[in-house]
């Protein structure tokens, strides 16, 4: 199991009205994208972030573990938007220069950058507070209550099932080759890869077809029925 999926099934708020958990996510994901007072932002952060760790009871480390992923490609995105090029050095508070172009920061993109990195975590915050206390099957009844077209709500079922089953069968092929030591050093390591991504298929394919045969076995009609839920 995932953790973040682990979490959306134990976590002390699962039994809550997952319109209330989305609406609340909603309001202040809307809040983080259209102000830019950084202290707004920090205060959004703060305040989704004690919602999921001391109401919802998940643990800070996993928590944190979780926040960091992202955080990598924000830093990135946030380096990038920091340099500025220009034929002009005027209001660059550092620059090298490169032929003709002047390559450096200005206290502009500083404050810009900031501001992106802190509405980007506060918008994460959000998310993850809905994800992380709102389990799947209460995504899906919740969907089915804003009218969400079938088609996407069934693609977005055959996809979270098969995350799964994707994650399955890598973890037994990977643990078959280390135990062959198919990892021992690096031109090993690139034929095992290139060998679990051709196992990873047929593998793939041959569980597609087990529950296309388990599907007509059940008389499916193209259709998945989704019962709904008096609690959402």
């Amino acid at each position: 199991m995932l953790l973040i999926d682990k979490y959306a099934y134990t976590n002390s708020l699962t039994e809550i009205n997952p319109k209330i958990k989305g609406s609340i996510g909603l309001i202040f994901l809307i809040i983080s994208m259209a102000f830019k007072n950084i202290f707004c932002l920090i205060s959004i952060i703060t305040f989704m972030s004690s919602l999921i760790v001391f109401l919802a009871k998940i643990d800070l480390k996993s928590y944190l573990k979780l926040v960091k992923i992202p955080m990598y490609f924000l830093i990135m995105g946030v380096l990038i938007n920091l340099i500025n090029i220009s034929f002009d050095s005027k209001g660059l508070i550092y620059s090298f220069n490169i032929m003709s172009l002047n390559i450096g920061i200005s206290n502009k993109s500083i404050i810009t950058s900031i501001h992106i990195l802190f509405r980007a975590i506060a918008c994460l915050t959000c998310i993850y507070f809905f994800i992380l206390t709102t389990p799947f099957n209460q995504i899906i009844f919740l969907l089915k209550k804003l009218h969400i077209s079938d088609t996407v709500i069934e693609l977005s079922m055959l996809v979270y099932r098969f995350i799964f089953i994707f994650l399955e069968e890598v973890s037994d092929i990977r643990k078959s080759q280390q135990l062959r030591f198919g990892y021992i050093n690096l031109k090993t390591s690139y034929n095992s890869v290139g060998i679990l991504g051709n196992m990873l298929f047929k593998r793939m394919m041959k569980r597609y077809d087990e529950m296309c045969i388990s599907l007509d076995i059940k008389l499916y009609d193209s259709k998945f029925h989704i019962v709904g839920d008096e609690n959402v």
